[in-house]
Parts: structure tokens; C-alpha cells; sequence
């Protein structure tokens, strides 16, 4: 029989040794978003201090499984990792699923590299009036400078 305080450990362990990869990806999100940089500067940040939260947890899951301290340590160390980002979640959490002005569900490209939170058709029609008034005519995309 498994008691509570074995599979706790193993959680914590799991944790500790896998974490790392959670930090990496969120990292090689960021250097992505380096292409989009002045299209996405807020959510560059954002992923920045997502990869900041993960890791004081990835060192405190770490330092509770290589001091043999109690793994129930993991309990308050998650719930003040998640109260600093629901905190700062303006700043950690600028993403949106849904266009801000017409509702539609954005692209994948839309919701991770431009920091308006607008579909396309939107984006175009902003740009649209902002070249009418005289703005320039810049792509909103970097992918068709190319």
C-alpha cells in the first residue's frame, strides 16, 4: 500500500528533475518573440517574468527534495508562486484568447507575438485608418517584410 507521504515525495521529485523543461520552453518562447520585438514587447515581458515565477519554484522544489526538508513545503511554495502572478497579472498575463474589439478567437501567432490583441481584419482596419490620418504605411507583420 502507497501512503500519502511516498507518493508526495515522488511528486516532488518529479518536480524537481522535470521542472527544468517547463523553464526552457517558456525561455525559447521568449527568443521567438525577440523576431516580433516591437510588435510584442509587453508579451516579451510577460513570458520574462513567467520564466522568473517557474524558476523560484524550480529552486524551491530543488531545495526541498536536496535538504530533505518536508515535501508538504511544496504546498506554500506553489501558493506563493501562484499569489506573486495572480499579483502581477497584468504584467505576467497580457494574453487573450478572443479579439478585444470584435470577439474573434485569435491565431496562435496573433496571441503570442503582437501586444494589441487583435484579430487580422481588425489590426488591418486600425492600420487602415492610422494610414488614412496620415501615420506611414508600416506592415503590422514582420513575417511579410521578407
Amino acid at each position: 500500500m502507497i501512503q500519502t507521504g511516498d507518493s508526495l515525495h515522488s511528486i516532488t521529485l518529479f518536480l524537481a528533475n522535470n521542472i527544468f523543461y517547463l523553464l526552457l520552453a517558456v525561455m525559447a518562447l521568449n527568443m521567438f518573440q525577440r523576431r516580433y520585438q516591437q510588435h510584442a514587447q509587453k508579451k516579451r515581458m510577460a513570458t520574462l517574468y513567467l520564466g522568473i515565477l517557474i524558476l523560484v519554484f524550480m529552486v524551491g522544489t530543488i531545495l526541498i527534495v536536496n535538504f530533505n526538508l518536508p515535501e508538504v513545503l511544496i504546498f506554500p511554495l506553489a501558493a506563493a508562486v501562484i499569489l506573486l502572478g495572480y499579483v502581477k497579472r497584468e504584467h505576467v498575463l497580457p494574453f487573450r484568447l478572443n479579439c478585444r474589439q470584435c470577439g474573434q478567437r485569435l491565431s496562435s501567432k496573433r496571441l503570442l507575438f503582437f501586444d494589441a490583441n487583435t484579430c487580422d481584419s481588425c489590426a488591418g482596419s486600425t492600420k487602415g485608418a492610422d494610414s488614412a490620418k496620415g501615420a506611414g504605411s508600416e506592415t503590422d507583420d514582420p513575417m511579410q517584410d521578407e
